[in-house]
């Protein structure tokens, strides 16, 4: 008997990206130094920076990461098909954890991709991310059993994935996937870069020259 998985979940790892990382370590320290609160999203306990536009990070040390992130997410996008389009980032921000921050379940609306960066990692412990089938799909597979009837450990049914955060790792996802950092459980700080990209249509450039219909031509 064969077995076809149909609709898979693609999710892309880019292992020693090579980007200097001393002079981005010190601007996120000096990000930290200069609003100390940080704003607060998914994450409870931890810090995080507000939001990073493209026309700012082509002007400080992420400029080398951010090009990185949009050669990848290129490469991504062709992956999945994507004809005749064109990127752009919407935004990317800093994240410090320490021991206990985490980031609650959530995904990222108004993102095609989605994305981290690890820039620095204490030894060990730092926290997973966690990406999770949507719990509809469990329901309907499992309604009929409990926990003891299923192998956890089986891909095909497997309601969680964890990935393992290393320095100078890129992961690169679907921004409906929901996904979660577990609890740090290192007195290190964990330094990561998160961002958001979504896609334009290069057609509707070459319908609306000014991004905008011209509704006197348009039927209702």
């Amino acid at each position: 008997m064969k077995r076809k998985d149909l609709f898979p979940t693609p999710v892309w790892t880019i292992d020693n990206c090579g980007v200097k990382t001393d002079e981005m370590v010190e601007f996120c320290h000096h990000v930290k130094d200069e609003d100390p609160d940080g704003r607060k999203s998914s994450n409870l306990g931890g810090w995080q920076s507000w939001d990073f536009r493209p026309e700012v990070l082509k002007q400080n040390p992420l400029k080398p990461l951010y090009d990185d992130i949009m050669r990848y997410c290129y490469a991504a996008a062709d992956d999945m098909g994507f004809q005749e389009y064109t990127l752009r980032m919407t935004n990317l921000w800093i994240n410090i954890n320490k021991r206990n921050d985490f980031n609650v379940i959530h995904t990222h609306p108004g993102a095609v991709l989605s994305g981290v960066y690890y820039l620095s990692l204490p030894d060990c412990c730092s926290g997973d991310l966690t990406f999770q089938r949507d719990p509809k799909d469990q329901h309907l597979r499992e309604f009929w059993g409990c926990s003891d009837n299923f192998d956890r450990f089986n891909e095909v049914i497997a309601d969680e994935y964890d990935m393992y955060p290393e320095e100078d790792k890129l992961i690169i996802f679907p921004a409906h996937l929901p996904h979660r950092v577990n609890q740090s459980a290192s007195d290190g700080e964990r330094i990561s870069i998160s961002f958001n990209v979504t896609a334009f249509s290069n057609y509707y450039h070459e319908i609306y020259p000014n991004n905008q219909p011209d509704r006197t031509k348009l039927s209702l």
